[in-house]
């Protein structure tokens, strides 16, 4: 199976669900983002199983073509930048945590977008 395909797979339904999730579950995710400020440890791992996720994406899937295949190369190096930012500048991650628990507007607008993007990827992977 082409990596594009095996991604699309992942992908879709990983930001299919946690868009459902986010719409579902607002309340929740506002704890779990508290819970991520108070526990430096829990960022640690986030940030070394984010990278190393993305280190593996990256090098499984570095494709430039101006395509859908571009935005399975994007996801995969944010979750890259992101697993090093984790582990670097963690402080910068739990600001970005509490700026998404006082904007519920930001959160309004990102949950469709996200459930989109996963339907769309879930369809190239699957159905495309």
């Amino acid at each position: 199976m082409e990596n594009s395909l095996l991604l699309a797979r992942v992908i879709g339904p990983y930001m299919l669900i946690v868009g459902v999730a986010l719409f579902v579950n607002r309340q929740r995710l506002t704890d779990m983002l508290d819970d991520y400020a108070r526990q430096p440890m829990l960022s640690f791992v986030i940030g070394a199983m984010t990278l190393i996720i993305g280190l593996l994406a990256v090098q499984f899937h570095n494709v430039w073509r101006l395509d859908w295949r571009l935005l399975v190369t994007i996801i995969c190096w944010l979750t890259l930048i992101k697993g090093a930012c984790a582990l670097v500048i963690p402080d910068a991650l739990v600001k970005m945590a509490d700026f998404y628990k006082g904007n519920d507007a930001l959160l309004n607008i990102q949950t469709p977008i996200a459930i989109l993007f996963g339907a769309y990827m879930s369809y190239m992977g699957y159905f495309a």
